[in-house]
């Protein structure tokens, strides 16, 4: 079961790679992991986001307490996002299996000062019909609007073949506050 549900994850990731096009691989920043109560069957990990080359200074830290089912973390980038003063997005994204794959993405924009600020949690679930994910697009993306974060929902005609684009909520950057309104900016789907 579990090998059916890497093939569902394979295919999924191919279709979410084509529509998160500019994210890329990075050893920039890794993960450190410390288990909490090691006298458990399954104890639950505390999880560092942190920069490979100072390993003191947390990003962020979050908890996995289903490690039975916990798989991965994935850790991308976005270089230049098109928001005035970002220098990078990062994107971590933790994977769960089980019959269907359970991924948790976390997006935090890294200010040019080298502030943090974190994006709200997207949550995914790859079955083996999925033909969506949800996403957050930036302005030098398709589909991007300029100082503006999309949340979307991406539905695909096949694994690499966006069939549209649907705007769930619409953040404004403001610069010369660090901070992420909400606004009312609509988006324009893609056929």
């Amino acid at each position: 079961m579990k090998n059916v549900a890497i093939i569902i994850i394979l295919f999924q990731g191919f279709q979410f790679l084509n529509a998160q096009k500019g994210f890329i691989k990075t050893e920039k920043y890794l993960v450190t992991t410390e288990i909490t109560d090691q006298e458990q069957d399954f104890p639950a990990y505390i999880v560092n986001l942190v920069r490979s080359d100072d390993s003191s200074e947390k990003i962020s830290t979050l908890t996995i307490n289903d490690t039975e089912l916990f798989e991965d973390i994935f850790i991308t980038t976005l270089e230049n996002p098109g928001l005035e003063g970002i220098s990078e997005v990062i994107k971590m994204e933790v994977e769960y299996l089980a019959c269907c794959a359970h991924v948790e993405s976390y997006y935090y924009m890294v200010e040019e000062n080298g502030n943090i600020v974190a994006l709200p949690e997207l949550n995914n679930v790859y079955c083996e019909d999925s033909d969506t994910d949800f996403q957050y697009i930036f302005p030098t993306q398709e589909y991007g609007i300029a100082g503006n974060i999309l949340q979307t929902q991406t539905f695909y005609k096949n694994t690499t073949d966006i069939k549209y684009v649907n705007l769930k909520q619409s953040y404004a950057w403001n610069d010369n506050e660090g901070t992420i309104d909400i606004s009312k900016t609509t988006a324009i789907t893609g056929y």
